[in-house]
């Protein structure tokens, strides 16, 4: 005796197993880090600007391969760097002046910080007075947003 089941049936009946079915909890991690410009501090004296960034991370997994970009001032040189850090070359007719420092800060540990400081010259142009700093890292970011910060010179 065959039986004929309807095709609305058979829909159903495979989603009411499907539904039931074990979910694998390996599956269901997601691999990701939160990596963010948690501080940014701009302190002048008078004779030079002190930058103290602090990049933090959250959200379940490390940080790998985290880097941290200062975008500096026009018209400011470099007196000193943090370490893992190097700045850009100068052009060839002032090579004292940079645009930006890179520094590679490595892994940073779920819920961890790393903090890094240089210092450089006042800019030359008393209107160029902001510093922007982007980090990122090859660990996935669910919230890329904070990633940048900017400050002025005071």
């Amino acid at each position: 005796m065959k039986r004929a089941f309807s095709r609305s049936a058979v829909v159903f009946l495979s989603l009411g197993l499907a539904g039931n079915a074990p979910r694998d909890p390996v599956s269901q991690q997601v691999w990701q880090a939160d990596i963010q410009i948690r501080t940014l501090e701009i302190t002048k004296s008078k004779t030079n600007i002190s930058a103290r960034v602090v990049v933090y991370t959250e959200r379940d997994d490390d940080a790998r391969d985290a880097r941290l970009v200062i975008l500096l001032p026009v018209g400011v040189g470099i007196d000193r760097l943090a370490a893992g850090c190097a700045a850009s070359a100068g052009p060839s007719m002032v090579p004292a002046l940079r645009a930006m420092v890179m520094c590679d800060i490595g892994r940073i540990p779920n819920h961890g910080f790393r903090e890094v400081e240089i210092t450089t010259t006042l800019p030359s142009d008393p209107l160029s007075k902001r510093f922007g700093v982007f980090t990122y890292s090859s660990t996935p970011d669910p919230v890329p947003g904070n990633n940048y910060a900017e400050r002025v010179i005071p």
